[in-house]
């Protein structure tokens, strides 16, 4: 586990059932490892981030780190709010931070993806940029949750190439769309809702992944694996797997196993409501100091009020003297 991966294991597990696992390795042919991979326990939820840098030398690696500490200042100094927009501002503060720095011509290239996803209570959301993918595994099945966002991908849209062309393409790797590239960057957000279901059934599983993994290991053999092992025990495998296929990338996956069935419709009873006050019960120690978000809004009102009133009478009382 990197540097600053602590967390809250009690309060992770509201969220997830078996512990999660991640694993990023340099690969077999890289000096550096560009990769990169969080867990950030916030107020608004608990978010599992994957960055894969750009830029080799001139920032690849630079790129993925500022993106993974721009994530963690904004989402750790936030108010409670909404899990979709938690986890897409951060991501926007972390495009925002790197843009800045490629103004440095030291850094003029560099950039990274970033496929993120925030938990809390029965709500998660997804949002990435780049070719780090999320897939959802159940039962030996798996599907992709999300879109690479590369040029190839758009010809497959279009029907010029299949999927599996697109893997071997000379361009496989060119990417439409990264944090650093312009300042408006354009983000896809996805929400989703976890049902929960009876013990003896079946859960789901997100794994996150950059590009070094899932280009050497297919989409079946990842399912069969995370289905079939734990956690820790897929994440390594999924690993050596990659390498004795040439790992030529860096490589990086996470699994993190649910507390039931996910699906993109929310559950019955489900409502925003439920949702604020869960997240309010999962907030770290101390948050808030013990005082409830309506409490702090009596008491801004009531500083807010005594404020305006002085203001006013040192207003009457200026002009009177004059």
């Amino acid at each position: 586990m990197q540097p600053g991966m602590e967390v809250n294991q009690e309060r992770l597990s509201r969220a997830t059932e078996r512990m999660p696992a991640a694993i990023t390795d340099t690969g077999c042919e890289r000096e550096l490892n560009e990769d990169r991979y969080a867990v950030i326990e916030c107020r608004s939820g608990v978010a599992w981030v994957v960055a894969d840098g750009l830029g080799g030398v001139s920032g690849g690696e630079l790129a993925a780190q500022l993106a993974i500490d721009a994530m963690r200042r904004f989402l750790e100094s936030q108010p409670i709010g909404d899990v979709d927009f938690a986890l897409r501002s951060a991501v926007m503060e972390a495009n925002r931070i790197i843009v800045l720095r490629r103004q440095n011509p030291l850094f003029a290239g560099m950039g990274t993806t970033v496929v993120g996803v925030m938990f809390r209570g029965s709500e998660m959301s997804l949002t990435h940029a780049g070719d780090s993918r999320a897939y959802l595994v159940r039962d030996g099945d798996i599907q992709a949750l999300t879109k690479d966002h590369t040029l190839v991908q758009e010809m497959v849209a279009r029907g010029e190439i299949s999927v599996e062309e697109a893997l071997r393409h000379p361009q496989a790797h060119v990417l439409t769309r990264c944090l650093g590239a312009e300042p408006g960057l354009k983000l896809d957000v996805s929400k989703f809702w976890i049902h929960s279901q009876e013990e003896e059934s079946s859960k789901d599983s997100i794994v996150l992944a950059s590009d070094g993994l899932y280009s050497l290991v297919s989409d079946a053999e990842l399912a069969t694996i995370v289905t079939d092992l734990e956690p820790q025990r897929a994440c390594v495998h999924l690993v050596e797997l990659a390498k004795s296929r040439g790992g030529y990338d860096n490589i990086t996956v996470v699994v993190i196993p649910v507390n039931g069935i996910i699906s993109e419709h929310p559950p019955e009873g489900h409502s925003a409501l439920r949702a604020s006050e869960m997240a309010v019960d999962n907030e770290p120690d101390g948050a808030l100091s013990g005082i409830s978000r309506v409490d702090w809004l009596v008491l801004w009102g009531t500083v807010s009020s005594v404020a305006s009133a002085t203001a006013v009478f040192a207003l009457f009382t200026y002009l009177f003297l004059v």
